[in-house]
């Protein structure tokens, strides 16, 4: 019944915020985006509701999320280390680094795969930018983020505290463009999803490949060959984990990462926005 009232109170917030003028199906694509980006106490509202919801009658909340990273940060930290031959005090932080980023990441491909297909109610009633649904969703997993940043800052308190440096600040820039890569990944997902239904399926599936071949729980350096060209230096999820990683393990991303990453930004705001111009006015019809 709680979760039940969750939901009433996330679709009547939705109900009375969005303004009589963003009900009509004129809505052009660009003022989707801008209008949407313009309504951040809508969506992030939005993506506060969904957190308490998921968290309802928990003690602690949100930070079940932080404990449960912490204790597998513990076990698989000392077996990594030991399969790695890695000192534990440079392996650990390396993980649990990486993992705050993948974990994010994979939670916002997960959950683009069902962002429309669970909001097609909405469609049938109101009309308003869809966009909203897309920032609610970004500022919601991104909440999470802060809560599992606890996890390693505990790591790094007590194995390598000299990791934070000046160049920690480089987290902030690197962040801000894994969440504008989020936000045209989650777009375009969430529409493909919606118009053909068992590709989140497919998505669920490559996830999973992307934690093995990614190097999250491995370190770069142990590849080389071939093997490093096409999992590492052409991998554009290592890149984007780096943007964060590196930072927060007191060291600059390299140029290739920031250069990577620019171009992956620019491509994919191009590419999502040309679709979601194309096929918006269907997306009604399609939930």
């Amino acid at each position: 019944m709680a979760e039940d009232r969750a939901l009433l109170e996330y679709y009547d917030f939705m109900t009375i915020s969005v303004p009589a003028g963003a009900r009509s199906n004129r809505i052009l694509p660009l003022d989707d985006i801008i209008g949407g980006a313009r309504k951040w106490e809508l969506w992030s509202q939005l993506g506060w509701l969904e957190v308490k919801r998921r968290y309802r009658r928990t003690v602690i909340g949100p930070f079940w999320s932080t404990i449960s990273l912490g204790v597998y940060l513990s076990a698989i930290g000392v077996l990594g280390a030991g399969l790695w031959k890695q000192n534990i005090a440079e392996y650990v932080p390396f993980l649990a680094a990486g993992m705050v980023v993948w974990i994010m990441f994979s939670n916002m491909l997960t959950e683009s795969g069902t962002l429309f297909v669970s909001a097609s109610n909405l469609f049938k009633q109101l009309r308003f930018e869809y966009s909203i649904l897309v920032y609610a969703a970004v500022w919601r997993n991104l909440i999470v983020f802060m809560h599992n940043l606890i996890a390693y800052a505990v790591v790094v308190a007590i194995l390598a505290p000299q990791k934070i440096t000046f160049a920690t600040l480089l987290l902030v820039p690197g962040l801000a463009l894994v969440l504008v890569n989020e936000i045209w990944l989650t777009l375009f997902l969430g529409m493909f999803c919606l118009r053909y239904r068992d590709v989140q399926q497919f998505i669920m599936s490559i996830i999973q490949v992307l934690l093995f071949v990614t190097p999250i729980f491995w370190p770069p350096e142990a590849l080389a060959g071939s093997g490093r060209l096409v999992f590492i230096n052409l991998n554009p999820i290592y890149h984007f984990i780096e943007l964060v990683r590196r930072p927060l393990l007191g060291q600059a991303p390299s140029e290739l990462s920031y250069a990577y990453a620019l171009v992956v930004t620019v491509v994919g705001l191009a590419f999502t926005y040309a679709v979601f111009s194309r096929f918006r006015r269907r997306i009604a019809f399609w939930g």
